[in-house]
């Protein structure tokens, strides 16, 4: 969809198309919020390594 010419501007969270298929925000400054607050890894579980 990001390089269909008719869906131009579906990246912007403004967009209807976007609202309507609950995208996620595409925008480069928004590339590391997480997309659900409360679903979230807790930051002090660490991690496993094999």
């Amino acid at each position: 969809m990001l390089f269909d010419n008719s869906l131009d501007g579906i990246e912007d969270s403004d967009s209807q198309v976007n609202q309507a298929l609950g995208m996620v925000n595409l925008a480069a400054q928004d590339w590391f919020d997480t997309f659900d607050p409360e679903q979230a890894r807790d930051h002090a579980r660490g991690f496993r390594h094999e």
